[in-house]
């Protein structure tokens, strides 16, 4: 059974290539470097009210935006983020998240804490899910006072690193360590935060992904500085951007993470004329619930598969004529951490199924999470080999082909119809389901007498063929028979009309009276097995 399982764009396939082929090259294993993308420049992000938001705005390679919570329903609750590192000081703040002892401006506690770069969120770049490029999907959570929202935020650096206590700000660069700057934006982000509370995603920053490869060890850590800016710069708000003292806490916010498993049940080899079956487990790995949750299964065909839910399980059914079904799920909800399954599937098998038997299930998810997963199972079959052998010395395979023979409730003639083996006197027999098969002789060769064997029995092993795997042993079944030959005993006067005779001859054959043509007296047998002693007493009586 081979299983493969292929989830979705969290981690992210393409950079596990990229990093297979520079680790073969000889680049240091654990973080690979990639080329530094940079932002700069003076964004003005500032809204009026709750009520409005920016929209994405362009960094130059990364891009931004304010949320308003009235506009966008932002939610005041924490159940939809996790929170990795949270800043606090004031005129300015930084700081960086880690599993060290925090410094600079870095808040202690659950919300500050190293995070690997396959837990960061991937979405497309463009905002609405139409895109082709993808970006990490950061928001940060601002708690500048009612009194002093505006807030700038002025360099944004994101490391990969192996290590989960990275300290030490600044950090060493490529080439003493295993840290790799990937992105650095220094600049001035105009903020004004017309939301209140916390627990939400005020900012939304997205990052290319693109040319930064990481492995399933990578860890992401991200640096920022807050509240540098003077000025007045921004359309909306007044004052300073700097901080007044609240925090500031970058997280990513929680999602499903929907796979899928499928695996064959039995996993084989299975022998034909038994059922075979697959297992599909649907899981929410994620930290958010998955909604409207499909499964779609094409399921195989085959000479005889013919498939069904078993037991049966609410939410699936399967549809479409044999040689076309389908299994088809839906699920409304799927909590995180919790799964589905298994959904057993199983179909009947006959020697025509004996290949190799390969499904692929596919799940998706209305807000986020997918992925397919293929498993096979070999159906065997096997092969059985008669024997049709003369009864003469050493017993030679017989010289003429046509012998009869019957396999249970099927047929098969010697270089005829269902024999695989083209020499004369050997009939194979492949594509059976493995078992015992009672064999019988239905129809001699010309030339040859009836077998004397009956009922034989031939065991079909799994594997067993007419070509690279013949049958040995029990596969094979012998039935012999004998040679006929026709004899003729004559007598005829020899020319004094005076002697008779009368012939008898110890025979098992066909009797023939008929005189032979100028012959007075013949005894002919017609049909005799060999070898044989005939002994004829020829009586004359002149």
């Amino acid at each position: 059974m081979i299983t493969r399982l292929f989830k979705w764009k969290r981690p992210r396939g393409a950079a596990l290539v990229v990093i297979a082929g520079l680790v073969a090259a000889g680049a240091t294993a654990g973080v690979v470097f990639a080329a530094l993308v940079t932002d700069s420049g003076t964004h003005d992000l500032t809204v009026p009210n709750k009520e409005t938001s920016t929209g994405l705005v362009s960094l130059g390679n990364a891009s931004v935006e304010y949320i308003g919570s009235s506009a966008n329903n932002q939610s005041s609750g924490t159940g939809l983020f996790d929170p990795f590192v949270r800043l606090q000081g004031s005129p300015a703040e930084e700081g960086f998240n880690t599993d060290a002892p925090v410094t600079l401006d870095t808040k202690t506690g659950i919300w500050t804490h190293a995070i690997l770069a396959s837990a960061i969120p991937v979405v497309d770049c463009d905002g609405t899910g139409s895109g082709t490029a993808t970006c990490w999907e950061l928001f940060v959570d601002i708690n500048d006072s009612n009194n002093a929202k505006r807030i700038s935020l002025n360099d944004v650096e994101i490391w990969f690193t192996d290590s989960a206590t990275l300290s030490g700000y600044p950090f060493a660069e490529p080439g003493t360590t295993n840290n790799s700057k990937e992105y650095d934006f220094n600049g001035h982000i105009l903020i004004n935060d017309v939301n209140q509370g916390s627990g939400r995603g005020d900012l939304r920053y997205l990052v290319p992904t693109a040319g930064h490869p990481f492995t399933s060890s990578t860890y992401f850590v991200l640096y920022s500085k807050w509240g540098v800016t003077s000025g007045t710069a921004g359309n909306f708000g007044t004052g300073t951007y700097v901080s007044d003292g609240g925090f500031e806490e970058w997280k990513v916010r929680k999602a499903p993470n929907v796979g899928i498993v499928k695996t064959a049940n039995p996993v084989g080899p299975v022998s034909a004329g038994t059922d075979i079956g697959f297992d599909i487990t649907v899981s929410n790995t994620g930290a958010a619930e998955a909604t409207n949750v499909t499964i779609s299964d094409p399921l195989p065909a085959g000479g005889a598969l013919d498939w069904s839910l078993n037991p049966a399980f609410s939410g699936c059914s399967i549809t479409g004529s044999v040689g076309a079904e389908t299994l088809n799920c839906t699920f409304a909800t799927l909590a995180a951490g919790a799964s589905i399954g298994p959904i057993h599937i199983q179909s009947p098998t006959t020697q025509a199924d004996c290949a190799l038997v390969s499904n692929t299930a596919t799940v998706a998810s209305g807000n986020n999470g997918g992925g397919s997963s293929t498993a096979t199972v070999t159906v065997e079959c096997a092969a059985i080999k008669i024997l049709k052998q003369s009864t003469k010395t050493g017993n030679p395979l017989v010289a003429n082909a046509g012998a009869v023979f019957s396999y249970d409730s099927s047929s098969v003639t010697d270089n005829g119809a269902g024999d695989e083996d083209s020499t004369i006197g050997e009939v194979c027999v492949s594509g059976l389901a493995p078992g015992t098969y009672t064999v019988n002789e239905t129809g001699a060769p010309s030339g040859y007498g009836s077998a004397g064997q009956t009922n034989l029995s031939a065991v079909a092993v799994n594997g067993t063929n007419c070509t690279t795997n013949q049958p040995t042993g029990t596969g094979v079944v012998t039935f012999t028979n004998s040679p006929l030959y026709d004899l003729q005993v004559n007598f005829r006067d020899g020319g004094s009309n005076e002697t008779s005779a009368t012939i008898s001859c110890t025979n098992t054959g066909t009797a023939d009276t008929t005189a032979a043509t100028g012959w007075d007296t013949t005894n002919t047998f017609l049909g005799e097995e060999a070898p044989e002693t005939v002994v004829c007493t020829v009586v004359v009586d002149p």
